[in-house]
């Protein structure tokens, strides 16, 4: 089952408390927390003190998404607050030694792509991550259009780990809605993170419920994993 994440970056900062108890509720899988440094990306938003307190908050977990330049300083503050860091290949010059920080600190490494970085950046660290976070727009700000050539690069990354048998998952942010949820997880994502498409509705519960309805789509490489599966099983 394709699993849904909540960005608070479309939250009300004013009551975060309750914009959280609101997605718990809804259902939500984890919080999804982005911080930027307004270098990497035009933009400042949540500081380190923020994911320390949203984990004591709510008893789902957490990923916190550094749009930073550079993600090692912040690893060892927010490690212990966080139960997944995601990381931007962009900023980090050694990503064998920021993955070795992060699970080092007891959380899990999951690396993004802005939407032109090729996949071929991270080809040799793939193996070593929880997760690939593929950015559908430029980051920076919630609330933009999902750029579409990005289900081929989806679809692109689903078919070099199934064929490696890694166990790395796909997460998609960006535009996410129940438009593109479908879309998204027929090229091969396992988890969809989305901002203003629950925040910015008036019944939250009821917009996580379309979202993960509409996620449901059937995902075309749900077969092709089967019958990789079995011919392994016969070739063995």
């Amino acid at each position: 089952m394709v699993k849904i994440g909540a960005s608070i970056l479309s939250a009300n900062y004013g009551h975060l408390e309750k914009e959280v108890k609101k997605v718990e509720k809804a259902g939500v899988d984890f919080i999804h927390i982005d911080m930027m440094d307004g270098h990497f990306v035009p933009n400042l938003s949540m500081g380190i003190g923020i994911s320390k307190y949203i984990k004591n908050i709510t008893g789902l977990p957490t990923d916190v998404h550094l749009m930073v330049e550079n993600p090692d300083l912040f690893i060892p503050i927010l490690a212990d607050d966080a139960d997944m860091i995601t990381f931007h290949i962009e900023t980090c010059k050694f990503p064998f030694r920021t993955i070795k920080l992060i699970k080092d600190k007891g959380a899990e490494p999951i690396v993004a792509l802005n939407p032109s970085t090729p996949i071929d950046t991270i080809e040799y660290i793939l193996e070593d991550l929880c997760g690939v976070l593929i950015m559908t727009v430029e980051p920076g700000f919630s609330g933009q259009k999902f750029i579409n050539p990005m289900l081929k690069k989806i679809d692109r990354l689903k078919n070099i780990i199934l064929k490696e048998g890694y166990n790395t998952k796909i997460l998609v942010d960006g535009g996410i809605n129940s438009e593109t949820a479908p879309k998204v997880v027929e090229a091969g994502a396992d988890v969809l993170i989305a901002a203003s498409a629950i925040y910015n509705k008036e019944n939250i519960e009821e917009a996580v419920k379309i979202l993960r309805e509409s996620a449901k789509f059937k995902n075309k490489f749900i077969v092709l994993d089967i019958i990789i599966s079995t011919n392994e099983i016969l070739i063995q």
